[in-house]
Formats: structure tokens, sequence, C-alpha cells
């Protein structure tokens, strides 16, 4: 069995780097539909990442690499934010309001080892 035969990231991991409770279970549904979105978009957008030998069929990398790993928690937690913000405003408290950005510069610069160029 390789890393790619099992979840690279998980609920578990995502709430641990989040700081959320393991006991809290209250958003556990929405974080799982968002780790199992920001694997789907990292996969697609990172493909390179997830290739195997077209003769062994083993990975190319032998184990997640740690900027694939790092960019599905990032996503992960921007799916989070905008679960409350659909318009992509949120509050902060005290302070007004801040703005969701729809580009993550650093979750672009984690996967462009793994992307492929496209000509067009």
């Amino acid at each position: 069995m390789t890393w790619l035969d099992a979840p690279w990231l998980t609920p578990d991991e995502y709430k641990g780097w989040a700081r959320i409770d393991a006991s809290d279970t209250t958003d556990d549904v929405a974080i799982g539909e968002a780790v199992n979105a920001s694997m789907e978009t990292v996969e697609m957008r990172a493909p390179v990442a997830f290739a195997t030998d077209s003769t062994t069929g083993a990975p190319l990398y032998p184990s997640c690499p740690s900027s694939i790993h790092e960019a599905g928690l990032l996503l992960t937690n921007r799916l989070m934010a905008r679960r409350n913000s659909p318009d992509g405003i949120v509050g902060v408290s005290d302070m007004g309001t801040a703005r969701v950005l729809s580009y993550d510069a650093d979750i672009q610069t984690l996967i462009s080892p793994y992307t492929e160029m496209v000509v067009g």
C-alpha cells in the first residue's frame, strides 16, 4: 500500500492543525467536506505530486510532499472561513470586517513545483 491509496489529509489532521479540540464534533461534517474538496482541488491543480511510474505503478514521490499537505491544510482553512461568509466578507469583532480573498499566493507557491505547464 502506498500513500496514494489512503487520504493524504484527514479531518483529524486539520482539526489538530487548526487547534480545534478533537472532542468538539460540532463542525465535523463541514470539516470533512472541506478536507475532501481541498484534496480534490490540490490533486487537480498539482497532478505531478500524485503521478505514478508508468511501468511499476509506484508513486513518483515516496510520501505526500510536505508542501502539498500544507497547501491542503491552508485550502481547508480557507473553505471553512468562507462557510460563514458566502460573499467573502467576515466580521472581525471590534475591528470591523475583512475580506476572504479568492486567491491565496501561499497555496499557489506550495503547489507550483507540482503543476504542469499549460500551453495555449
